[in-house]
């Protein structure tokens, strides 16, 4: 039954299945995207940001900073910001990182807002697709002058099969977009803490290579 009422659709309506069709093809693709892009982001991370604090510690701040221009890892452009403000001004580190964490936590984000749109958008063009058929089902019923149960819960049949599918397209979108929106949290929670860490190691009380004054400021 449902196979034949996708024919139906397919030769009436082949345009409704189309625009269903290209929004379910891009909801897979940002999701598969950002699956693989968000995968292993925290261990990668966690281990990158090890790395570069027992440098620091170490007092090996050019090793520390050649991880940085070496790794692909988001956080590296956290850090790397980091090292290039305290030559400068070691004691706007801590706000400079800061910002440029923001920046790569909004980057993480990347596509969400389509996702987020075909989630609200795909039951209406699935609804649209419904009432559509079902005025063609009335229309016709008045052309040729049949009626009864039979003919109208036929055309009705066939015209809901446009709202399973935005349907089914929607709900896959709103629980990955859900998903996504909490695993980007999880992950800016991380930055957070990684982004402290480095900066205490860089420019904080007692680093290696903090100047006298910023140590007495601190204290």
């Amino acid at each position: 039954m449902f196979l034949e009422a996708l024919k139906k659709m397919a030769a009436q309506d082949w345009w409704l299945l189309v625009i269903l069709g290209l929004w379910s093809l891009a909801a897979l693709t940002i999701v598969l995207e950002r699956i693989h892009y968000l995968w292993d982001i925290l261990p990668r991370s966690e281990e990158f940001k090890a790395k570069v604090v027992s440098a620091l510690e170490r007092g090996e701040r050019q090793a520390a900073q050649a991880l940085c221009e070496a790794s692909a890892a988001p956080l590296a452009t956290v850090f790397a910001r980091g090292f290039e403000v305290a030559r400068r001004q070691p004691a706007a580190v801590p706000e400079a990182v800061a910002l440029r964490r923001t920046a790569v936590v909004q980057g993480l984000r990347r596509y969400l807002w389509a996702l987020g749109t075909i989630s609200a958008s795909a039951p209406f063009v699935g609804l649209f697709g419904t009432v559509v058929g079902i005025m063609d089902a009335f229309a016709s019923m008045g052309r040729t002058g049949t009626g009864g149960f039979k003919v109208v819960s036929a055309g009705i049949s066939s015209a809901l099969i446009a709202t399973a599918l935005g349907l089914g397209i929607a709900i896959l979108a709103v629980v990955m977009y859900n998903y996504f929106t909490a695993r980007i949290s999880e992950v800016a929670l991380s930055y957070k803490v990684f982004s402290e860490e480095f900066t205490l190691a860089l420019v904080g009380p007692g680093a290696p290579g903090a100047s006298p004054a910023a140590d007495s400021k601190a204290a």
